[in-house]
């Protein structure tokens, strides 16, 4: 995916993919119409393409925001659904994709790639006595890793490598510290189990960051 594009165009990209991936039809007027500010904001500074200060200064300048949501908890109010929109500009021209930032439930569909394993998983668990609520936390931190595997087009578990490993922890850690160990550290050990159990040549569970 290419690094640095037009805004005109980045948006064009993630409108059609907000529509691939089923969101509402509401849902992706608001985002139309959040970018159209965003494409007409960076005309007035003359800016060809996106960037993460472009975005910053967007929101500093129409809502008083000055968090910096690399490093801090996202904020309460009406400027979560803003940044939210502007992270995802920044997420689909870094790594191609709309990283979805919660699972639907009930009925999360497990793509067919990776349904074996998953479900695989999922028993392990269930053996391992884990309450129904706290499989359920495990599987849907898990789901957004998947997400971003089938968005990439990968098309089975031995194909993961550890570049795709750190684009993909590159789109979580601007979560709040307790997420990130608690997202990190559930893809380790799925990781480890794909190893343990064939699905991969290699321990990618070695390739996830530690926090600190």
């Amino acid at each position: 995916m290419e690094t640095r594009i037009p805004i005109e165009e980045l948006v064009s990209k993630v409108l059609t993919e907000l529509e691939r991936l089923n969101y509402a039809y509401n849902t992706i007027c608001g985002y139309r119409a959040f970018y159209k500010r965003v494409v007409a904001f960076a005309k007035e500074r003359n800016e060809i393409n996106f960037s993460e200060v472009l975005g910053r200064d967007f929101l500093e300048e129409k809502y008083h925001c000055t968090v910096d949501y690399y490093k801090k908890a996202m904020p309460k109010g009406g400027v979560k659904g803003p940044i939210r929109r502007i992270r995802v500009l920044g997420d689909y021209q870094l790594h191609g994709v709309v990283i979805r930032r919660i699972v639907k439930k009930p009925g999360y569909i497990k793509p067919e790639q990776f349904r074996p394993e998953l479900t695989a998983y999922e028993k392990e668990c269930e053996n391992n006595e884990y309450s129904k609520r706290g499989l359920r936390t495990r599987m849907q931190r898990l789901f957004f890793f998947i997400d971003y595997l089938e968005n990439r087009n990968i098309q089975k578990s031995n194909d993961i490598t550890a570049e795709m490993i750190s684009d993909y922890v590159k789109t979580i850690y601007r979560y709040h510290e307790k997420s990130i160990a608690s997202i990190l550290t559930t893809l380790r050990v799925y990781l480890r189990f794909l190893y343990l159990n064939q699905y991969t040549d290699e321990d990618l569970s070695f390739k996830v960051p530690q926090t600190k």
